[in-house]
């Protein structure tokens, strides 16, 4: 499957290789595979954090940990080596190359609403990248910061999903 359809599925539909807030975690690791866990805080409000490499899902709810919100990492693809190969094994996701913003189904785009960075009075706004925000999905595209070529031709660096 095209990386670009699925992110436009997740970015429409709020999920991610059927993954998405709300997930307990059996399923997510069902779905996802074994990933790496980091617990952060402390009882009653403490978060797990597992991360599967191109996707990094967040629980809370110790006693039955339910996803909370998770975010896709495609500037990973390029800094881990090999990282674009073990997702197409094991999700039959085709990063063969950067996914950009008009990449995306226009469905996806028309959902979505630019993120004006906020401003200290008398102050310049910071540079930034762009973002996106899809509010249906409480979902937020954070796109490349090259400055070359419009902007549908910028790669999206990441996604997150529930926050």
């Amino acid at each position: 499957m095209s990386a670009a359809d699925e992110l436009s599925r997740a970015l429409v539909t709020g999920t991610f290789l059927g993954v998405g807030a709300g997930s307990p975690l059996a399923d997510v690791e069902k779905r996802l595979g074994v990933g790496v866990r980091q617990f952060h805080g402390r009882k009653p409000n403490r978060f797990l954090r597992v991360d599967f490499g191109l996707v990094e899902v967040t629980f809370d709810g110790e006693a039955d940990w339910v996803c909370r919100w998770l975010a896709i990492h495609m500037h990973r693809l390029d800094e881990v080596p090999g990282m674009a190969v073990e997702v197409l094994e094991r999700y039959d996701l085709d990063f063969s190359g950067a996914v950009t913003w008009g990449q995306l189904s226009p469905e996806a785009r028309q959902a979505a609403e630019p993120v004006v960075p906020s401003t200290v009075e008398g102050l310049r706004p910071p540079v930034a990248p762009p973002r996106y925000s899809i509010p249906t999905v409480k979902a937020t595209v954070h796109l490349s910061q090259l400055v070359e070529g419009d902007e549908l031709s910028r790669a999206i660096e990441k996604i997150t999903i529930g926050v």
